[in-house]
């Protein structure tokens, strides 16, 4: 555990460096709470991420800003057992680390910030599915990754409820988080199913590019989407009636909660900093802050904007290609 830097005090700026997944419009919104956290509370964050998913990259990117020394690290657990090694270093020079987004209970990080178990959403998303397509019907999914653990649990969860519900899923691909490939893909299973009759897809993405691809189709209405997060183009098309609901997470929260987290332990020292946030300074796998998600439809979509507009989060958002 680390302790407390007191040469600076609580005026000492502090160095964060965080370390995400992949990039795209969906980081820039986990980015804005943090941005924003870091304006409150005296932070210089520095922000790392590999183009599409690479473990090797987020873990030579970590011991480079441990290297540089850094006051905290935080990261996305791509892959649960991948962080160990660099988690222990970090640790063992006195820099407290914490988990956004996606969590690796065991990797002796502090504490997550995040969404529930991906299984869960997934679960969730098929139910909400399921309302608006009888049993009996195809539905399609997409996925951005077949290796991150958070996407897999949340394609498994969907198809479990679709199970459930008597709805066949088709397609599953993985379009290696490029927004252009999963256009492509939404199009085409289109084409070799015409029956389809809903759409899910595990990336924030994936709602608005099936939300095209329907449209194009001259199907907007007709065939039911599931989506999560809610980028910008995700909310334009709850309102134009093409998307029927979206799973928000929180993800602006993720990083804004972690970064006060992390400011936290760095000024006070981690072990102080859990207890002070009520929870275990040993025994950290259960150390654990998952927000709960909420559903986004045309019925409150207004008072979700209304937010976003608040925080200026989608003037912060890169735009979705292909949509």
């Amino acid at each position: 555990m680390n302790t407390p830097d007191r040469a600076g005090g609580w005026n000492r700026r502090l160095t964060i460096a965080v370390i995400e997944k992949n990039r795209g419009p969906y980081w820039d919104m986990v980015n804005a709470g943090w941005r924003d956290a870091a304006e409150r509370w005296g932070l210089d964050v520095v922000f790392e991420a590999p183009e599409y998913e690479s473990v090797d990259d987020q873990v030579e990117a970590m011991r480079r800003h441990l290297a540089k020394g850094v006051d905290g690290l935080a990261f996305v657990a791509t892959r649960e057992s991948a962080f160990d090694t660099v988690v222990a270093e970090a640790t063992g020079a006195g820099v407290p680390v914490v988990t956004f987004d996606l969590d690796a209970p065991g990797c002796g990080r502090a504490l997550y910030v995040g969404m529930p178990t991906p299984v869960e959403l997934g679960r969730q998303a098929g139910r909400l599915l399921a309302q608006r397509v009888p049993a009996g019907a195809r539905v399609l999914a997409q996925t951005g990754s077949t290796n991150a653990h958070g996407a897999a649990g949340k394609l498994r969860g969907f198809r479990e409820a679709m199970a459930e519900a008597g709805i066949e899923v088709v397609g599953g691909d993985d379009d290696g988080e490029h927004i252009d490939v999963a256009a492509a893909n939404v199009r085409r299973l289109l084409a070799e199913y015409p029956d389809v009759a809903g759409c899910y897809g595990v990336y924030g993405y994936h709602a608005a590019v099936q939300a095209a691809a329907v449209e194009d189709a001259g199907r907007a209405g007709e065939v039911a989407i599931v989506g999560n997060d809610m980028l910008p183009e995700t909310a334009a098309a709850i309102r134009r009636g093409s998307v029927f609901a979206s799973i928000w997470i929180r993800e602006y929260y993720f990083g804004y909660y972690a970064a006060a987290a992390i400011a936290l332990a760095a000024r006070l020292g981690t072990a102080d900093a859990l207890t002070l946030l009520g929870f275990a300074p040993a025994g950290l796998e259960g150390n654990q802050r998952r927000l709960q998600p909420q559903v986004i439809t045309v019925d409150n979509l207004a008072e979700f904007e209304q937010w976003a507009r608040a925080r200026g989060v989608f003037e912060r958002t890169a735009a979705t290609a292909n949509t």
